[in-house]
């Protein structure tokens, strides 16, 4: 991919296509035994040339996302990225709430 973003031309549509890979390994990759970043899921990205030979588009396909991984894993590993991330930003609101519910009451 960025080889040809490389070679696009610079529309700006490579990086934007570029910069769709961290969202979707956000929501379809998980840590396992063996891999901190697996992939769960298969991708496909089809993209659209110009007469001129420059990346006009692209269409993004998945499939093969492995469902179960939401509500059960294996000892040691965890759910997809974008769950934990989710977890995690809840738990630092809910901490500052605390503070300073208690910061309030002293």
């Amino acid at each position: 991919m960025q080889y040809l973003a490389a070679l696009g031309g610079g529309s700006g549509i490579e990086y934007e296509i570029l910069k769709t890979n961290p969202i979707l390994e956000a929501f379809g990759n998980a840590k396992t035994l063996r891999n901190d970043n697996s992939s769960r899921f298969g991708k496909l990205i089809e993209i659209h040339f110009s007469e001129t030979g420059k990346i006009s588009g692209a269409q993004i396909q998945t499939f093969l996302l492995e469902k179960s991984r939401v509500v059960q894993c294996t000892e040691g590993e965890r759910s997809y990225h974008i769950l934990c991330m989710i977890v995690k930003k809840i738990k630092k609101v809910y901490l500052q709430f605390l503070l300073q519910y208690i910061d309030a009451r002293e």
